[in-house]
């Protein structure tokens, strides 16, 4: 016995579809138990139910933001690579600076190379997340983990340039490849572990299958729907706490490091760019003052001269 197809029965009116009173339809719902929305999910087809709950399988803007991806692909991964191989290469590059530059490719290289495919792959298909759990934890871990990395390499450089150019004599024990290995280790160390309380909060939601027993009803043999599992934070609380806490902690904290950093930089160099004009007017200053008095010396060399002469002369007269 084939199951009564109510779609036809179903009219449209402001609040979406509802059943003509005293249809075959409206009889349906009343034995089934059912509400209005679930009664249309019940006549709607598989497709039009995941493009109702789920959205479009494929994003409108795939093929503009594929090529924008590609071109920062080829770009970021032909600069990052050389920047490594450079430095990996020669010994003369193994400095501090360099380190913490090596450590930043490195982060880039695994969001080009591995969180930009997945990116790409959930925008040309929403649903279903064919990973499974672990590809969303590792997506989710992989992208929190570079991002705090490279936030973190970028406030390491910039203390390191801080006591580099303000406290010069400092930084020759300060500022050593040992140093900046440790920290370099302590960076990623730091960013793997905050990168954990995000990927535990995510997981893979599925929308529950149609019909009776589906969407809330307890009928035996509802099954959830495989084609619409999706990556997405499965505690909405917690995910919204975890993303103000790592906001402060890593956007709103760093910026305000580097931002007074680079402002004291500049002020201590501004600084002594002013004590240099300062030297230099004043060593011109003096040395124009010492011109004037061998000058003054030397009109008085002439006279005294002069003077000796005419003398001399009168002395012969």
């Amino acid at each position: 016995m084939t199951s009564y197809n109510c779609t036809s029965d179903l009219t449209g009116s402001q609040n979406g579809f509802t059943c003509p009173p005293q249809s075959p339809c409206d009889n349906l719902t009343a034995a089934l138990n059912l509400s209005r929305m679930e009664l249309e999910d019940v006549c709607l087809t598989d497709q039009e139910y995941l493009e109702r709950y789920r959205g479009a399988r494929r994003s409108p803007m795939f093929l503009p933001v594929c090529l924008t991806y590609l071109a920062i692909f080829l770009v970021g991964a032909m600069g990052n690579v050389l920047t490594c191989t450079v430095i990996a290469r020669n010994k003369v590059m193994w400095t501090p600076t360099n380190y913490y530059l090596f450590s930043l490719a490195v982060s880039d290289l695994l969001v080009l190379l591995l969180g930009m495919p997945l990116e790409l792959y959930e925008m040309w298909q929403n649903y279903p997340f064919l990973l499974g759990v672990g590809g969303c934890y590792f997506k989710t871990f992989l992208f929190e983990m570079v991002c705090f990395a490279s936030i973190l390499n970028v406030t390491a450089l910039s203390v390191e340039r801080y006591i580099a150019v303000v406290y010069p004599l400092r930084a020759k024990y300060v500022v050593t490849r040992t140093h900046a290995k440790r920290v370099i280790l302590t960076v990623w160390g730091v960013s793997v572990l905050c990168a954990l309380p995000n990927t535990c909060l995510h997981g893979i939601d599925t929308l529950p299958g149609r019909g009776p027993g589906s969407r809330g009803l307890d009928a035996p043999g509802a099954t959830d729907m495989a084609d619409s599992a999706i990556c997405v934070p499965l505690s909405p609380r917690w995910y919204n706490l975890t993303i103000q806490v790592t906001t402060l902690v890593f956007f709103v904290l760093p910026m305000l490091t580097i931002s007074v950093l680079y402002l004291l930089i500049g002020l201590h160099l501004r600084r002594g760019k002013m004590l240099q004009v300062f030297e230099a007017k004043s060593s011109s200053g003096q040395d124009s003052f010492c011109n004037v008095r061998r000058q003054q010396q030397k009109a008085r060399h002439q006279q005294v001269t002069k003077m000796l002469c005419e003398y001399q002369e009168r002395r012969l007269c």
